[in-house]
Parts: C-alpha cells; sequence; structure tokens
C-alpha cells in the first residue's frame, strides 16, 4: 500500500512491562488497541441478527464510562460477549473480523472488570485485547509508533493523577487522536463501511424490536 510505514523499529511492551500501568492506564491502553481494529467487523460474509446485535452492543459498550454501581453488571455482559465472539463461526466472517471481535470483547472485559475492582482479570483481558490487536496491525503492515505513544503517555500517569480515572479513549479524549496523525488508508476504508453498517444496523434490530 502506497505510504504505508512497513519499518518495524517500534517494539511493543511486554506483557511484563504492561502490567506496570495502572489499572484505568491499561484499561485505556487496550481500549485504544481495540479501538483500532473494531472497523474489521463490517468484514462479515453473512451477518446474522445475532452478530448484529453483538457489534452494536459493542460499538456502545467499548469506550463507555462504567460506574461503581455498572460495574457487576457490565462484567457479566463482559463475559458473554467475550463467549460470544470466541465462538463466532469463520462461516460468517473473516479471520480478521473474529480477531477483532475478541479483541475488543476483551478490551470491554478489562474495563468492566477493573472498574468491578477485579484487577487480575481486567488485566489478564487488557493484555490479551492489544494482542489480538496487533495481530491485525502487523499483517497490514503498519507500524505500532501509535500504540507506543498512547503506552509512553499512560506509563506517566500514577495512581491520584488528576487524569488517572477512567476517560474518553476517543480522538477528543486526553490521550489525542488515535492514529496520533494521518489514520492509515486501510482503516479509513473499512471504517467507512463499518458506520454505514452501525446505522443500517440499528435500523434494522430496532425493527425487529417494534
Amino acid at each position: 500500500m502506497r505510504g504505508s510505514p512497513n519499518e518495524k523499529e517500534h517494539t511493543l511492551p511486554t506483557e511484563n512491562i504492561l502490567r506496570t500501568l495502572s489499572p484505568p492506564s491499561i484499561a485505556a491502553y487496550a481500549t485504544r488497541c481495540a479501538l483500532r481494529v473494531q472497523p474489521f467487523f463490517c468484514l462479515c460474509k453473512d451477518a446474522s441478527n445475532q452478530y448484529k446485535r453483538f457489534v452494536l452492543e459493542i460499538d456502545d459498550s467499548l469506550n463507555a464510562h462504567i460506574s461503581c454501581h455498572e460495574a457487576e453488571d457490565a462484567s457479566l455482559n463482559a463475559d458473554e460477549l467475550l463467549s460470544y465472539a470466541t465462538e463466532i463461526s469463520e462461516k460468517e466472517v473473516t479471520s480478521k473480523t473474529k480477531i477483532a471481535a475478541i479483541s475488543t470483547a476483551h478490551a470491554f472485559k478489562a474495563t468492566a472488570y477493573i472498574a468491578n475492582d477485579f484487577l487480575n482479570g481486567g488485566y489478564d483481558s487488557a493484555i490479551r485485547a492489544a494482542d489480538n490487536a496487533a495481530i491485525i496491525i502487523c499483517e497490514m503492515n503498519w507500524s505500532f509508533s501509535s500504540v507506543i505513544k498512547d503506552f509512553e503517555f499512560l506509563g506517566e500517569l500514577r495512581h491520584g493523577d488528576p487524569i488517572d480515572y477512567f476517560f474518553d479513549c476517543g480522538d477528543t479524549g486526553p490521550l489525542g487522536e488515535l492514529w496520533h496523525g494521518n489514520p492509515p488508508v486501510w482503516y479509513l476504508e473499512v471504517k467507512q463501511i463499518y458506520d454505514k453498517n452501525i446505522v443500517s444496523w440499528e435500523k434494522e434490530i430496532l425493527k425487529y424490536k417494534t
């Protein structure tokens, strides 16, 4: 792909290093990793209504703030979504889509578990979310520079810092633009399809409910 950096000068942090992040920071790290591959949900061969509901629920939940009062229900919901993601048939979706589904489900589980003070499970899911997202980024021959910038920012946060809580991980949040510059062309292409599918699928699911 023209203009795509294929250098590997950026090394991702190891699992042991990621575990040095504060709980909210590793949840944010996982969420940002998952957001970069989330649009691959659109690459499905024949999306069932169950799959569409899964995508819509992840879309609503991935970057949502979870209060302590919501944490228990969110944790149970995250378990269900992850169970579904791991069982998606590749007859229905592409391999990248399934990896993206597992990454985003783990990212949501990480945030929900950490909000519920289940730290071991939260850290484990955060690392799995990042690992699965990295598989897709690597397959697309793109550098990990944006991931490294997130880690460097989050690594400076400590408990008690004013920003050290669950925060918006989108472009307008404190971490800044998701790609820290121009997004890759492949991301823009799948994101365009993803956004159209979200609108269409929301209408379809709403119609079935009425």
